[in-house]
């Protein structure tokens, strides 16, 4: 038996994930310890995990309110970021984070499964005791946008990460695209099929598949039609206009609709008629219960809404969605608008056309395949099984040498590296 350090952040999406992988480990024999945030004790409890707290609850939905007002687009005020930072403690609980790890390490019997982008600290930890890790993406766009990210890390973020990895004897990170893919292993929860629709994850990526991680189940209400379901997800980086237009789009063409919204901020003054409020919903239950699905473009929801087959309109804005929605029309299994295209008509006609196609059978006939493999549990056998490859391999980590980078370019990318080079230095 080993000891798993599972260490993730974020909302359902990222959290829950983590914990059907835990499960599955601690089904395997392994002692499974979910780092992670305060809200979540009960979904880990019921997990039959033990919970390694980051963060007080009251903390968690403070940090969650702060967040959205600079995460949708952190790039147009960097400042703010940096300011987000050092409000809710972030690097603080960086070093804590790489000090609970440190806790619970025992050289040869231990192994950090971290989520990718956040799992800093268990590279900290890989760097200074060979602790062996596993980065673990939830979404493409993890990857998709790591020259930005690591821009951000750099020029905005850099002063307090340096900071941090000075106190532990480290020196800061410069190249941080490199750093934040410099794990042995790194496992993308999502297929072959969704990774092709788009820019495909780097050579040597595992995509193992989608990993349900919202298994929580309950009584469906007896609905003499069913509803169109609409939810926003779990947090609260979310554009202010996205449920008003959902539920203006179900009333245009009539049709009865649940809104699933736990975040107040977020909800319309007034609600339509025939729209139902509810703070919490189990999608397991209610998804393959639906006529369709009004989301955000959150991986989890659309993971979820593909295993039941339910029709999926995606009005995506920020982060990752624009791209998971993209990613789902090229493979055509949904339709979706930019936020600069939402009003109630075009909402309302991407509906109407989605519950089209659910009536007559074709949707449903033609997404067979596809759902069969987002529902299938070979993503979480085969996320575990890459976990388990890693006890036992303790080695220190190092960083990836610049030098060795630069042999490896082909002489095209040598010939725009150096024209890069003369245009900074305005040659």
């Amino acid at each position: 038996m080993a000891t798993m350090l599972l260490s993730t952040h974020g909302t359902n999406g990222d959290v829950l994930p983590f914990v059907r992988i835990g499960r599955e480990l601690a089904e395997r024999g392994h002692d499974v310890i979910v780092m992670t945030h305060s809200w979540f004790a009960d979904r880990i409890a019921a997990a039959g995990l033990r919970h390694l707290p980051i963060d007080t609850a009251e903390g968690y939905d403070r940090h969650l309110d702060d967040a959205r007002r600079y995460m949708l687009d952190p790039l147009k005020d960097p400042e703010g970021v940096l300011a987000l930072y050092r409000r809710n403690g972030l690097f603080e609980l960086l070093a804590d984070e790489v000090r609970m790890i440190e806790a619970h390490y025992r050289p040869g019997d231990t192994v950090v499964v971290a989520r990718h982008t956040s799992g800093i600290a268990g590279l900290m930890a890989a760097e200074l005791h060979g602790v062996p890790v596993a980065l673990v993406s939830v979404t493409p766009h993890q990857y998709v946008s790591l020259p930005v990210l690591g821009n951000l890390f750099r020029r905005v973020l850099g002063q307090g990460y340096d900071e941090v990895f000075q106190s532990f004897g480290l020196r800061p990170v410069r190249d941080w695209a490199a750093y934040l893919t410099s794990a042995r292993t790194q496992l993308a929860l999502w297929p072959e099929w969704f990774d092709a629709a788009g820019q495909p994850a780097p050579e040597g990526v595992v995509r193992c598949g989608f990993v349900l991680g919202d298994t929580a189940e309950g009584p469906v209400p007896d609905w003499t039609e069913p509803p169109v379901l609409i939810t926003g997800g779990t947090g609260q980086v979310l554009h202010d206009r996205f449920y008003d237009v959902a539920a203006r789009a179900c009333r245009r063409i009539g049709r009865r609709a649940l809104l699933v919204n736990r975040h107040p901020a977020f909800q319309p003054e007034s609600l339509p008629d025939g729209i139902e409020w509810t703070p919490s919903a189990p999608f397991a239950s209610f998804m393959p219960r639906v006529a369709a699905v009004v989301h955000h473009g959150g991986i989890g929801t659309l993971a979820r809404a593909l295993s039941s087959s339910t029709p999926q309109v995606l009005l995506a804005h920020g982060v990752d969605r624009p791209d998971n929605a993209e990613r789902l029309e090229r493979a055509g299994v949904a339709r979706w608008l930019p936020v600069s295209r939402w009003d109630e008509e075009r909402t309302a006609r991407l509906l109407a056309r989605a519950l089209d196609s659910a009536a007559d059978g074709g949707y449903r006939e033609r997404i067979a395949p596809l759902a069969a493999d987002a529902a299938s549990q070979d993503a979480v056998r085969l996320a575990a099984d890459h976990a388990e490859a890693l006890i036992g391999t303790d080695a220190i980590m190092k960083r990836p040498d610049p030098r060795e980078r630069l042999a490896r370019l082909t002489p095209r990318q040598r010939e725009r590296l150096a024209l890069m080079a003369r245009a900074r230095r305005g040659v």
